[in-house]
């Protein structure tokens, strides 16, 4: 699908470097930690996102479950709202802060299931990075993930390609 499309399905604009990933990566994990679906791939997919997203963000705006107590935070699609774009496969997520109108200026943070962790300045790609050569607690984790295989797996159709490192 054309990004223009996805956009207008989800409701909202996308950061450049998010499509410009997906543009050449299916949905997938790199290091088999975090995980992106993919919008772009087909119109099933976005609609899987979108569904995704919208649960994701029922979820945490669930005053009794408290994910945003004690935190300045809202959710899209409230102006600055965080709006979630991928996960670490153990209950962590990832979020954009879509504060900024320009969607390349987003911030990214990341919750583990227990807390917000601190604020990355973006972008996304740059957050995948880190957290991929990090070999310490340098990064939005705080932990290292430089044991786990070099590799990206993903699903293309009902196919699972593993790419290796």
């Amino acid at each position: 699908m054309d990004w223009t499309t996805v956009e207008r399905e989800l409701g909202t604009p996308l950061p450049g470097d998010y499509k410009e990933l997906l543009t050449r990566f299916p949905a997938g994990g790199f290091r088999g930690v975090i995980e992106i679906s993919n919008p772009g791939q087909s119109a099933e997919e976005c609609a899987n996102v979108k569904r995704h997203n919208h649960q994701m963000l029922g979820f945490f705006g669930d005053e009794d479950l408290g994910y945003l107590r004690g935190v300045t935070y809202r959710l899209f699609p409230e102006p600055g709202g965080l709006y979630p774009w991928g996960n670490d496969g153990a209950g962590g997520t990832f979020w954009w802060i879509t504060g900024p109108a320009d969607p390349d200026e987003w911030p990214v943070v990341y919750h583990d299931r227990d807390a917000w962790h601190e604020e990355h300045p973006g972008p996304m790609t740059s957050v995948i990075r880190e957290v991929l050569v990090s070999t310490g607690e340098d990064n939005i984790f705080g932990w290292s993930i430089a044991e786990n295989p070099v590799k990206f797996g993903g699903f293309w159709g009902n196919r699972f390609i593993a790419h290796p490192g």
